[in-house]
């Protein structure tokens, strides 16, 4: 056990892509205990790839670019500026409702942070916004996309956690805390807006624009209704309402907005082939490392062990995000899912936690860790969009990391501020 995290740190260090890492650690174990044959390795990679229910991904991504492809984004954009842009710092309460109304249009944080921030930033700092706080502000919103779903983290977190959660549950968790993040952000931005006299918009909220900005916007919240009404009803599985969606951006963008042609249909499709292909092999060599440590029993062990020294929930759950947050650092979230989740999914069932909720948490924790300097993914796509050092914004990030790390442990020690959701919809018991 000891040579696979030597393998997997050494490797990290010398840059090697994080799939890869895992793959020469599960390896590596092999090799050294030679307990098993060096042909189970590919067989567990590709047992790891081969899921019905994965499939939903490339779905969910398809459908957010050929959204943004068939000119539907603007129209949720047009939306949020009609609801929020009169107030002072207008346009970052824009960025941050067209985060919540895009809700991982990527499928992840940093990906939302790189289309989110590319709309954006250019427009804040042409308006007046310090260059640092439009950087630090996309990278403290993207954290609401994958909460609010459809996600692409909580799908991946049900397949990991083997099965027994509801995605339509996780789904509805991950409500109440996106829409409090978005809040939080929106308060904070006034804040620092009041206190640092940032421009307020000669524009006046107008009904009438508000009004005519829905029937547009529609078209771009028609997808997201598909994939949640699908599920929640239980008409089509996550997968299917993914195909769905994408289907109906499909005609949308032919048909009604005549955005879309065959040469756009074919970079999206080459760009969903990309984003899942790495995806897909991080599950692989994640799934094997998964089989490695529950084989060798290390979620039994450590569970033990934490028994020993405490049998509060508290306690484990305070554990839990101090160490996601810190291997957040260093590791994609998706591989952190796929290696812990079957570790500590069990201890915390052991300790009495709710799975939906602990997978909220686990899912909340490692999205902490993307704006949590000196090692912040999304943080650095957002200081490259805008212009600016990266270590320029360590200090900035400050009060946004506080907030959302201060409603990260909120949701984790009071469950009702998320579950309230899925319980009164029948979802969780």
């Amino acid at each position: 056990m000891i040579t696979l995290f030597i393998v997997f740190c050494i490797t990290v260090l010398l840059g090697v892509p994080v799939a890869f890492c895992l793959g020469l650690a599960a390896l590596a174990f092999l090799v050294f205990a030679g307990s098993e044959s060096l042909l189970v390795l590919p067989t567990l990679v590709f047992s790891g790839m081969d899921s019905f229910p994965l499939m939903a991904i490339p779905f969910f991504i398809m459908a957010g670019d050929l959204a943004e492809r068939s000119g539907i984004l603007p129209n949720l954009v047009d939306l949020a500026r009609a609801m929020v842009g009169h107030w002072r710092a207008g346009l970052a309460h824009v960025s941050i409702v067209t985060e919540m109304l895009l809700s991982g249009v990527t499928g992840t944080a940093v990906g939302d942070a790189a289309a989110i921030g590319s709309i954006f930033i250019p427009s804040m700092k042409r308006e007046g916004y310090d260059a640092k706080f439009c950087a630090v502000l996309t990278a403290s919103a993207s954290v609401i996309g994958p909460l609010i779903p459809p996600s692409v983290g909580m799908l991946i977190y049900a397949f990991v956690q083997g099965g027994t959660v509801s995605v339509a549950a996780l789904f509805l968790a991950g409500v109440m805390p996106g829409v409090l993040v978005g809040i939080g952000l929106m308060i904070l931005s006034y804040i620092l807006a009041k206190k640092r006299n940032y421009p307020v918009s000669g524009e006046k909220f107008r009904m009438t624009t508000f009004v005519r900005a829905i029937p547009r916007a529609l078209m771009g919240l028609m997808a997201m209704i598909i994939i949640l009404g699908g599920i929640l009803s239980g008409v089509f599985t996550p997968t299917e309402s993914g195909a769905a969606a994408v289907m109906y951006v499909l005609i949308v963008g032919a048909f009604i907005t005549r955005k879309l042609n065959f040469s756009n249909i074919r970079q999206s499709l080459l760009m969903t082939a990309k984003v899942t292909g790495s995806i897909l092999i991080l599950v692989g060599t994640a799934k094997a490392c998964a089989w490695i440590m529950t084989s060798s029993q290390v979620p039994q062990k450590f569970g033990a062990f934490l028994m020993s020294i405490s049998t509060s929930p508290f306690f484990f759950i305070t554990l839990v995000v101090i160490f996601l947050v810190f291997l957040g650092f260093f590791i994609e979230a998706m591989a952190i899912m796929i290696m812990f989740v079957p570790v500590l999914a069990p201890i915390a069932a052991s300790y009495g936690i709710e799975p939906h909720h602990f997978g909220l948490i686990f899912v909340m924790a490692c999205q902490v860790a993307l704006i949590t300097p000196p090692v912040s993914l999304s943080l650095f796509v957002t200081a490259r969009i805008a212009g600016i050092p990266y270590e320029s914004t360590f200090k900035e990030v400050l009060p946004f990391l506080g907030l959302i790390s201060v409603l990260t442990l909120a949701v984790a020690y009071w469950p009702d501020l998320s579950m309230w959701l899925p319980r009164m919809l029948g979802y969780v018991r």
